[in-house]
């Protein structure tokens, strides 16, 4: 399975991993063979990656799903509903000042959206879900959904959603904390409903966090909701983040002895699950990351721009080669054999077991397993995106 970009996409390709329609329903399930049709209306949707099989290999491994496809449609249904109400309600009020801004946020009008009888109460439902579903794995199946120009924002808080979890659970949260962290997730980036798409990036960073969190405070369950989420995940740990540019202590312990204000660890958190999905996206490169560069990112980021800590949590729980994942072997006497990961190691999540399907020079043979975890040496990489 690799990334293939939707516009090299040929009729006969395999569809890989199942993709997601805008109101979260299967579009396109594992197996399907696509068709011109197929093909077009994936571009007219806005999609510009897609996994695919490799067609000439016996090896079908399914991927690894954190959610069930219910769960996710109604996690992108209820967010939906709350992201419109909010654009309705706000239509008059993208090009007023910051001021007021907030104070439109701090209205009664705003207040009862924002309320337990608004729309938000379908996302605080979904909240319950997912965290059942997420906390009954012990590591991620490390590959981000698919999105689409419509429901990317949805897709995209879905899986820091996710990510945020696995790690609250690996540095022992609390429940109450837990619910506080993946509602926060699910809700970082609703200061966005006040952008347009002539917002400059940097503007974009601090506009949307600022008002994510003036939407959030205002909500009589502000604890639940976790404004500080929305307001951090854009800090980083030496001062060069947004909106205020707050240094962190690259610990999970919280120093009472630092002088405020000090990223909350949940606003951490949700920093390092943000930036890992925006990676596997291509959010911040021209193409998306395969899973092992962009943990390298992470890796390359932990001291300064991510909590040190909370990386090392995170590199625990994501496996650098998902199951399902076409990769080359780098070493011993498998070096540039062609092969499919079948299982990831949860005591060793670089040294999975793989199915080799192409010898060195590129010819098929048939597929035999093998385990990296019993070799020394040996390592992996992942096939780019084409």
């Amino acid at each position: 399975m690799r990334v293939v970009k939707v516009d090299s996409l040929q009729p006969g390709f395999v569809v890989a991993k199942a993709l997601l329609d805008d109101n979260g329903q299967t579009l396109l399930h594992v197996g399907v063979v696509l068709s011109p049709k197929y093909i077009e209306a994936l571009k007219a949707k806005g999609y510009t990656h897609l996994y695919i099989d490799e067609a000439d290999t016996e090896v079908k491994v399914a991927p690894e799903e954190e959610l069930s496809p219910i769960v996710r449609a109604r996690a992108m249904n209820a967010m939906r509903e709350v992201f419109e109400s909010l654009e309705k309600e706000l239509s008059t009020v993208r090009t007023s000042t910051a001021d007021e801004i907030k104070n439109v946020c701090a209205s009664d009008a705003i207040k009862d959206l924002m309320g337990e009888n608004g729309p938000l109460k379908n996302v605080l439902a979904c909240v319950d879900s997912i965290l059942n579903e997420v906390l009954t794995r012990s590591t991620l199946a490390g590959l981000t959904s698919l999105k689409s120009d419509s429901s990317g924002l949805y897709a995209h808080a879905i899986d820091v959603c996710v990510v945020a979890i696995m790690i609250g659970q690996y540095i022992g949260l609390s429940g109450t904390r837990m619910r506080q962290l993946a509602t926060g997730c699910l809700l970082h980036d609703i200061g966005k409903v006040f952008l347009d798409k002539a917002t400059g990036e940097r503007d974009s960073i601090r506009l949307h966090t600022l008002l994510g969190y003036e939407l959030l405070k205002n909500n009589d369950d502000s604890d639940i909701l976790a404004p500080h989420v929305a307001l951090q995940h854009h800090e980083h740990q030496d001062g060069t983040g947004q909106p205020r540019g707050l240094i962190g202590s690259n610990t999970i312990e919280r120093n009472r002895n630092l002088p405020p204000p000090v990223p909350t660890l949940i606003g951490e958190i949700a920093a390092v699950a943000n930036c890992y999905d925006n990676l596997l996206s291509g959010m911040y490169d021209a193409e998306p990351l395969t899973p092992d560069r962009a943990l390298g990112r992470i890796r390359f980021w932990a001291g300064t721009r991510l909590n040190r800590e909370i990386v090392s949590a995170f590199l625990r729980v994501v496996p650098v080669f998902p199951v399902g994942l076409d990769v080359t072997v780098e070493g011993g006497v498998f070096d540039k054999c062609l092969a499919i990961v079948t299982e990831v190691n949860p005591q060793a999540l670089d040294k999975p077991r793989v199915a080799i399907y192409r010898d060195a020079s590129g010819k098929l043979v048939e597929p035999f397993e093998f385990d990296l975890s019993a070799v020394e040496d040996v390592t992996l990489r992942c096939k780019p995106p084409v």
